[in-house]
């Protein structure tokens, strides 16, 4: 049972309460006026009559009787309305709260300082909300300053990178092959660690440069195919691609690359059977990319989602009107990335 149908049951049940505690007040109190001798009056006229009367009990009890059927005949439709009333009264009640829901879901990892709207005229809310808004500006700052250290660590790591390249290359005739290739080669992976790890700094950081223009998707998709379609057939994988001819959008070329680039990655990766990637626009002025593949469980990655996924969705919240939804699980991964359409030439299919 949710909150507003128990506030309208307590509401109900207080006047319940209420009203059979005035019933049975007053059912005790009329059968005791009725069953005593209590009707002596004097006659005005003649002083020396004294009028005494009672009721039978079986007056008494069809007198009771009647007034309980009154009674409940009337009850019960006041309960009902009690109830909805009640149901009304804690709806609207439940309005301000309902709207700091829905503004809470709204939040971005940007507009974490701006918080939520106070309420006006409920006091207790306006406090909740303000020391909410006062811990989302903690986790905020906390957030800054995360992000900040990340991008120095990672800003930092950089030179050494490249000084141990240089001198790899430099000492590599002196060295076995085997070894200089295989030292060249974690260079390079730590390398673009290192890189990968700095943008999604800043793009968590809303410190990310974004150039948005007019972008052939379905050229760029064409493009990351032929990379992509070495390694499924390295790893036996089928590549299931649906990608139609004229597909524009309107994005940063660069960093669209990037997100497409991470996301075929991790499902290529992890993919046993087939990867699908499909591509349309909706009607709705956008274009819907799904990436998704099939991975049973005993092959399922464990270490669940990694920094290339972690980069793409820092890399859609910096793209205006750009969305991704990921789903990981045994079963496989599936993604969604919506891009805002420019210009589409086809009609989903």
């Amino acid at each position: 049972m949710n909150l507003r149908f128990k506030l309208a049951a307590w509401f109900a049940l207080s006047f319940v309460l209420l009203a059979g505690l005035l019933v049975v007040t007053a059912h005790t109190h009329l059968d005791e006026e009725l069953r005593k001798d209590r009707w002596d009056r004097s006659h005005p006229k003649f002083p020396g009559w004294i009028i005494h009367g009672s009721y039978t009990d079986e007056e008494v009890h069809d007198i009771l009787g009647e007034l309980l059927r009154v009674w409940v005949w009337v009850g019960v439709p006041a309960v009902l309305g009690s109830l909805a009333v009640g149901y009304l009264i804690a709806r609207r009640s439940m309005q301000p709260v309902a709207r700091i829901n829905r503004e809470m879901d709204a939040l971005q990892t940007g507009d974490l300082r701006r918080g939520v709207t106070v309420p006006d005229r409920d006091l207790e809310l306006s406090a909740l909300v303000s020391h909410l808004n006062g811990l989302l500006r903690r986790v905020a700052d906390s957030f800054e300053q995360m992000s900040d250290f990340s991008a120095q660590v990672a800003h930092e790591l950089r030179t050494p990178l490249s000084i141990l390249r240089l001198r790899l290359e430099a000492a590599a005739p002196e060295l076995p092959p085997d070894f200089s290739e295989e030292m060249e080669e974690e260079l390079h992976r730590l390398s673009r660690l290192v890189e990968r790890s700095l943008l999604m700094a800043r793009a968590e950081g809303q410190k990310l440069d974004v150039d948005a223009d007019s972008v052939d998707l379905s050229s760029l998709m064409e493009e990351l195919r032929d990379s992509y379609a070495v390694v499924a057939r390295e790893k036996s994988t089928e590549l299931q691609w649906c990608i139609p001819s004229g597909l524009q959008c309107f994005s940063d070329p660069d960093l669209l690359r990037q997100i497409l680039h991470n996301l075929l990655d991790n499902a290529a990766k992890h993919g046993r059977e087939a990867v699908r990637v499909s591509a349309y626009a909706d009607g709705q002025d956008r274009v819907i990319v799904k990436i998704s593949n099939f991975a049973p469980p005993e092959g399922a990655p464990s270490s669940g989602v990694g920094i290339g996924l972690r980069l793409s969705n820092a890399l859609a919240s910096a793209l205006q009107g750009t969305g991704l939804r990921l789903r990981s699980t045994h079963g496989g991964f599936f993604a969604r990335l919506t891009v805002p359409r420019q210009n589409a030439a086809c009609d989903p299919t």
